[in-house]
């Protein structure tokens, strides 16, 4: 992997309100969001189960344009809250695409796309990206469960530990 040294720019706090939007915006809701219990909404990774349900609901709708990004970006901060949240071992933050591009030339292979526009970093040499898990599941359905998805990244920070 492609890593260059530089100290980025932390997205956490930024993302994080992303993440809060997903649960509760009455203002400007997610699409979607009458179709959640967002009460089950808790940041445990157990409440990603709920996550999985509502992305199979919302992967019928199809959605698209900015109804698709304000989705993805909402429910992608989400799922990688879980997963900072419940990590050991490492501690992730969050990028945005200029950011992880300083650090790795893989992420710049990727080019900037929605999977990409923020991801997370291990304050080491990796990175995932919940946004893409997000676009995968409404594409692919179940066998990219978030769920799955995050229980993976968070049992690998607790190797060597």
């Amino acid at each position: 992997m492609g890593l260059r040294k530089k100290k980025p720019k932390l997205q956490d706090e930024a993302i994080s309100e992303l993440a809060q939007m997903f649960i509760a915006l009455p203002d400007d809701p997610t699409p979607g969001s009458e179709l959640l219990d967002a009460t089950k909404l808790d940041f445990s990774v157990n409440s990603l189960k709920t996550v999985d349900q509502h992305l199979a609901k919302i992967r019928k709708r199809k959605l698209a344009g900015n109804n698709l990004i304000k989705f993805v970006l909402r429910c992608g901060a989400y799922v990688g809250e879980v997963v900072r949240r419940h990590a050991q071992g490492k501690t992730w933050h969050w990028l945005d695409y200029e950011g992880a591009s300083e650090l790795s030339d893989d992420i710049v292979n990727f080019g900037k796309c929605l999977s990409t526009v923020a991801v997370l970093w291990d304050s080491k040499d990796g990175f995932c990206f919940p946004l893409g898990k997000v676009i995968k599941y409404l594409e692919n359905g179940s066998e990219d469960s978030v769920r799955a998805f995050a229980t993976v990244m968070i049992d690998k920070t607790l190797e060597g530990c």
